[in-house]
């Protein structure tokens, strides 16, 4: 029997969202209680994200919200790191930062 993305059948791409919607549940509710989730976990929705994507299959509600947030909080990081990284050079240059009253 072959494998691969070249054979999806119609009942292999619903099973495939079906995998998902279950284990897109089980991270939301690990979000809701404040628990981590592992890594392989989301690595494996993103992948079922991709695969579906590829096919034109429409991606489940909490495929799609999980995918949401994980986008979310990617770009929540960036810009948090980028404001980290704003302050801790204003507070390098504070020494030649000049006083108003020594302003000509």
């Amino acid at each position: 029997m072959s494998s691969g993305i070249a054979h999806s059948s119609p009942a292999r791409l619903s099973e495939v969202s079906r995998l998902a919607t279950l284990l897109a549940d089980q991270a939301l509710d690990a979000q809701i209680e404040r628990r981590p989730i592992p890594d392989l976990q989301l690595r494996a929705l993103v992948e079922a994200a991709e695969l579906l994507d590829a096919y034109g299959q429409a991606l489940p509600p909490l495929l799609g919200q999980v995918m949401h947030e994980i986008n979310t909080d990617r770009g929540d990081a960036k810009l948090a790191r980028r404001d980290d990284e704003i302050g801790r050079l204003a507070w390098m240059l504070r020494p030649f930062r000049t006083k108003p009253s020594e302003q000509h």
